[in-house]
């Protein structure tokens, strides 16, 4: 869900900056072009961690699986969850990361987006507010099973991360809701 609604959220702000691009004057596209050169890779990365998240799940799923029969088992077993879940933990991470990138190039737009599709950049800034809050919670839910001392420090400060970003990244939104009228 994280990275279906960071694509969504990418895709109606580079319909938007496309819009726009075709309303401004030249002298007022610089801004929009850097938005959508920013924007374009984004797109086609959310697609992308849609597969990697379902792969590092199935990889989990066949940690599960791994016979526990004697000691040996058991600890093969245990690693490979542990690093199926750490690399379960890194793609929401990865996700998180792409969405407050995209939400903070949409600010060019919340400002200076055609009017006409202001409503679509305050949707997208929904759409990425989501999946950075979804891949939050996919973290958190990986916490659960990382014994990974350093692991787990690092999953802690990208949720960190993303809870300040959030709260900072809120103006996007409430730009474009203001220009709605």
């Amino acid at each position: 869900m994280a990275a279906l609604s960071g694509a969504l959220g990418v895709s109606l702000f580079i319909m938007v900056a496309e819009i726009t691009m075709g309303k401004k004057k030249p002298e007022d596209k610089t801004p929009i072009e850097e938005a959508l050169q920013a924007l374009a890779p984004l797109a086609g990365r959310f697609v992308e961690l849609i597969d990697e998240d379902a792969a590092s799940f199935e990889k989990v799923m066949a940690g599960f699986k791994m016979p526990k029969e004697d000691e040996g088992q058991q600890e093969a077993r245990k690693r490979a969850i542990e690093e199926a879940t750490i690399g379960a933990a890194e793609v929401p991470a990865e996700t998180a990361r792409a969405a407050l990138a995209a939400l903070a190039t949409g600010k060019v737009l919340a400002e200076y987006g055609a009017k006409s599709a202001v409503s679509d950049v305050a949707c997208g800034a929904l759409c990425l507010e989501a999946a950075a809050r979804a891949a939050a919670y996919n973290i958190r839910i990986n916490l659960g099973g990382i014994e990974d001392a350093g692991a787990r420090e690092r999953f802690e400060k990208a949720l960190a991360e993303i809870e300040g970003r959030l709260g900072e990244l809120a103006e996007v939104r409430g730009k474009a809701e203001e220009r709605i009228g």
